[in-house]
């Protein structure tokens, strides 16, 4: 007799909504009314100053950026920002996947670890100390230009007559975006690989296949998922960028995300008109998201069912970021739950003839030897990429000369000594009474930005993957949106709701408001949510639920079992994601300009040219991020034991 099955009770149904409920409001108030408040300011007409305006409603702010496109500046900038955006996404594939499939192969799990660690690493450090770490290599008497000089003279061989501009050209800002979103490309695409059944290239193979064939016909399209989440995570932030190209690229290197900050920052500005801009970057983004969901056709390859197109946007988004922390030790499970089936019957049963004549086998043989040869060369460049500017950065806060780059003239360190005795009082080239202010302004804003993203991140995390309620699949779909903008259209969004928010409170109450670290907080608090949610919810598929069930037959009510179970577990995914919060574009915009982290205030240095201070400044960055990340991962291995 069949078992009859009995629906869900309406509790049931609506298990976990009460603790999903609070972060669903929050990103409600703090990231979607702004997003709407930003397409309001976008048709809003200019008023007399920079941040004012005024009815009546107007599309001018839209096609003023595509009147004239051969005479029209910002025309200009918004095609080069889309040249380089897809150039960066295109060099991170070329050098990212190759690099991604080595990693995969390793046969020692140990190996494999260490090279996904290195990887890692540089991405957890500060974005815009490794960005001014370019700086350092390129600029004219940078490390670049002096070695060619010292290596011509010691060969006898003049490579250069002059030091080459390199600084200040959309190379230098090209260069500077593969570096910095280069992991973005990695991980994704290794998650991929690393799932990749390899006996269907013996089974290729077999057919007659050869390791071209192979590869097109079987391995590329079952990896596909991931290259598709590498160019959706790289092209993204590169069309919005703004700290590369403003330290990098000078006028040269001008970028759509440099033209809406002096929009909203500079005198002569506009808001509604940055806003426009800023509407029609999101727009390009869900172009570019829907055309590579839509036509990259990874479905067809894996075989499952059509979905809609936030659900493929979202698994491709949560792939990426979760492997993140996949190999350092263990932190992360496979999150996504693909039915994955073999490649159709189509891919493999087109046969080839068994015999092959000597010149193909000798064909195939020397394509083989180049691949290998390529496959071993990729690591060596790629871990040389990412490592060297962050080894001169720490290199040079050492070097006794008064330039941030250049010729090594000595050991010294003056510059450190320079910035703990300007704590004391004594003399120094640069304050360093502000550096700490902006010290406690960071701990300021990141440590209750840090509590409440992890618990509001926490509870949706626990929601999404243990209730039941009927608005889960909205709120799966606006958990995931702040990661698909830019960041600079979530500053400026945010920066335009404080703005409206703000002259209401002045009619009402008669007394002016001003952005500040509590909006800082609260723009940090919206942008952070959703890490930590991913990374928790990754640990609690992973996780086994047997743990909590014995905690409640021993007794235990769901508090006392979530504090003595569930949150050991979760804490090291916790700690990882919450480390650091120097994002600088969102801060930038939101701080109002009196809220000064350590990031604005190393930016502005780097700005100013203040040297080599800098140099230990940063060096002192890096080290703390390290420290945090193996302290994270000594939380992990550690409840790894106990569990």
């Amino acid at each position: 007799m069949a078992q009859k099955i009995i629906p869900p009770t309406r509790t049931e149904r609506s298990s976990g909504g009460l603790l999903a409920a609070p972060t669903g409001v929050y990103l409600i108030i703090f990231f979607i009314i702004p997003l709407f408040f930003m397409f309001i300011m976008s048709i809003l007409s200019r008023g007399e100053h920079l941040d004012e305006y005024t009815l009546p409603f107007t599309v001018d702010n839209y096609t003023a950026l595509f009147r004239s496109p051969i005479t029209n500046t910002d025309f200009t900038i918004l095609l080069r920002s889309l040249r380089l955006a897809f150039l960066t996404t295109l060099a991170c594939f070329i050098i990212g996947y190759p690099l991604a499939f080595w990693i995969s192969t390793r046969r020692s799990a140990w190996v494999q670890r260490i090279a996904l660690f290195m990887v890692i690493l540089p991405f957890w450090t500060n974005f815009l100390v490794r960005t001014y770490a370019w700086q350092i290599i390129l600029g004219r008497r940078g490390v670049l230009n002096e070695f060619l000089f010292w290596f011509g003279d010691m060969i006898g061989v003049k490579f250069i007559d002059q030091p080459l501009e390199l600084l200040a050209t959309e190379s230098a800002v090209l260069i500077g975006m593969v570096y910095g979103f280069l992991p973005f490309m990695v991980l994704p695409i290794y998650a991929s690989v690393e799932r990749f059944n390899f006996r269907l290239v013996e089974a290729g193979h077999d057919l007659g296949a050869n390791d071209w064939r192979v590869f097109w016909r079987i391995v590329f399209p079952l990896t596909l998922p991931g290259v598709v989440a590498g160019w959706i995570l790289v092209f993204i932030p590169s069309i919005g960028a703004y700290v590369t190209p403003a330290l990098l690229g000078g006028t040269r290197g001008y970028m759509i995300g440099s033209r809406i900050t002096r929009l909203f920052k500079e005198d002569g500005g506009s808001w509604v008109l940055g806003s426009g801009m800023s509407i029609v970057i999101m727009v390009i983004v869900g172009i570019a998201l829907y055309m590579y969901i839509r036509y990259a056709d990874t479905d067809k390859v894996v075989g499952r069912e059509k979905r809609n197109l936030l659900d493929r946007i979202f698994d491709a988004i949560l792939n990426g970021f979760t492997v993140t922390f996949d190999m350092t030790g263990n932190l992360i499970a496979r999150i996504t739950r693909r039915r994955r089936s073999t490649v159709e019957k189509k891919t493999l049963s087109e046969r080839t003839e068994a015999t092959m004549s000597l010149a193909t086998v000798r064909r195939d043989l020397w394509m083989r030897r180049i691949g290998k040869f390529f496959l071993y060369l990729n690591p060596v460049f790629s871990y040389f990429f990412l490592w060297l500017p962050i080894v001169l950065l720490v290199v040079y806060s050492f070097n006794d000369s008064r330039r941030a780059g250049g010729r090594w003239e000595g050991f010294t360190t003056q510059w450190y000594r320079e910035i703990f005795e300007g704590i004391q009082g004594a003399g120094s080239l640069f304050s360093t009474q502000e550096m700490l202010d902006s010290v406690y302004v960071t701990l300021k804003v990141s440590i209750p930005a840090t509590i409440i993203a992890t618990i509001l991140g926490t509870m949706v995390a626990m929601a999404m993957e243990r209730g039941r309620f009927s608005w889960k699949r909205s709120l799966d779909g606006l958990l995931y949106l702040p990661i698909v903008i830019p960041d600079i259209t979530m500053g400026v969004s945010i920066l335009i709701f404080f703005k409206f928010v703000f002259d209401f409170l002045e009619e009402i109450t008669g007394t002016r408001y001003f952005a500040g670290i509590f909006t800082v907080i609260m723009a940090h608090i919206a942008f952070s949510i959703s890490y930590v949610a991913i990374v928790v919810r990754a640990r609690l598929t992973d996780m086994n639920p047997r743990y909590e069930e014995a905690a409640r037959d021993l007794g235990a009510n769901e508090w006392r079992t979530f504090w003595r179970v569930t949150y050991p577990l979760l804490l090291p995914a916790i700690v990882a994601f919450t480390l650091s919060l120097d994002d600088f574009v969102v801060t930038f915009f939101v701080g109002g300009g009196t809220t000064t982290t350590l990031t604005i205030y190393v930016f502005g240095l780097v700005r100013r040219g203040v040297s080599p201070q800098i140099n230990a400044i940063s060096t002192m960055m890096i080290g703390v991020s390290t420290l945090l990340i193996g302290v994270s991962l000594l939380l992990q291995g550690r409840n790894a034991r106990q569990g």
